[in-house]
């Protein structure tokens, strides 16, 4: 009799655990459609730019996405706004981070994930019928959008040196467009590109 009781209460204890366990999952996965390494997934961002209110250009609005190839990261922008017939620097910073909207200050610095001593342009290299393109000294370094005479830019470049997620993965991260040109290597450490004109965040889009 005592044994036969043992056994039962060892199969009850075995079942609580198992139903517990079950639950544990249910609560930390189904209920919040948690995946192991999510983003590892992301094959798309986007960031909406909003102006800053600390300079003249007031209006400055737009879009950029970024889309993770198998070349790398493809860039497109289409920013309006700007300074006609002019280029604006604009680049990837630390933090996606847009709580003040008078300077974009809270961004941070220029995105720098390998600690490079020296900011510059983007450096495209021809290869074939077509090319291998990087990023400036910073992992950010974007370079320049060029307005045309209604102040409208349009952009498009696929870097190798970064990713969305991983390596260098600028998921998160803050974009800025700068008042001025970058005028690279020559205007350290960040390119002279003057104050921060439209700020916003690279976010997981729909990558329909």
């Amino acid at each position: 009799m005592r044994r036969m009781l043992t056994a039962t209460l060892t199969v009850l204890t075995l079942s609580l655990m198992t139903a517990c366990s079950g639950g544990d999952d249910h609560a930390d996965h189904g209920d919040h459609g948690a995946e192991p390494n999510a983003f590892a997934q992301v094959s798309k961002a986007v960031c909406v730019l909003s102006p800053t209110s600390g300079t003249d250009l007031k209006d400055v609005s737009g879009t950029i996405t970024f889309t993770q190839t198998k070349a790398g990261v493809l860039v497109e922008a289409n920013v309006t706004g700007l300074t006609p017939n002019s280029k604006h620097g604009f680049h990837v910073h630390q933090w996606g981070d847009i709580s003040d909207s008078d300077s974009g200050k809270a961004t941070g610095g220029h995105y720098n994930p390998t600690g490079a001593e020296e900011h510059s342009l983007p450096n495209v290299e021809p290869h074939g019928d077509h090319h291998h393109a990087t990023t400036g000294g910073h992992a950010g370094d974007l370079g320049n959008l060029e307005a045309d005479a209604q102040g409208n830019a349009t952009y498009s470049q696929t870097y190798e040196n970064i990713s969305l997620t991983g390596d260098n993965a600028i998921l998160g991260r803050g974009i800025i467009v700068h008042l001025d040109e970058d005028k690279g290597i020559d205007a350290q450490p960040t390119g002279g590109a003057g104050p921060r004109v439209a700020q916003g965040v690279i976010g997981i889009a729909d990558p329909e």
